[in-house]
C-alpha cells in the first residue's frame, strides 16, 4: 500500500528540488543569470523524481521524515551561503 508516501514526494519534493537547482545554478561559473532558465526546467524533472522515489520508502512516515530533513539541510545550507555573502542579494534595491 502506497500511504501518504507520494504525498510526502508531492509537498516537500517541489522546494527540495527548488532549493537543489538554486545551489547547483549559484556556483555555475556564468552565474545564475545564465543558469535560471535550465534551473527551472530541471527542477520539474527533479520533482518528478523525488515524488518517484519516495514510493520507496519502507513506510510513509520515513518519506516524510527524510525529505523534511533534506529541505532542512538544504534551506540551511542556503541561509548560511547568504549570511557569508557568498551569493548574491535576491534584490538589488536598497531600504533606505
Amino acid at each position: 500500500m502506497i500511504g501518504t508516501r507520494w504525498l510526502a514526494g508531492t509537498l516537500l519534493g517541489l522546494p527540495l528540488a527548488i532549493v537543489l537547482c538554486t545551489l547547483g545554478v549559484l556556483w555555475l561559473p556564468g552565474g545564475w543569470e545564465r543558469g535560471i532558465v535550465a534551473a527551472l526546467m530541471l527542477s520539474f524533472v527533479l520533482w518528478v523524481a523525488i515524488i518517484s522515489l519516495s514510493l520507496l520508502f519502507s513506510s510513509s512516515r520515513a518519506a516524510w521524515l527524510w525529505l523534511l530533513a533534506a529541505n532542512l539541510a538544504g534551506f540551511g545550507v542556503l541561509w548560511i551561503a547568504r549570511l557569508m555573502h557568498a551569493i548574491p542579494p535576491a534584490s538589488t534595491l536598497t531600504g533606505a
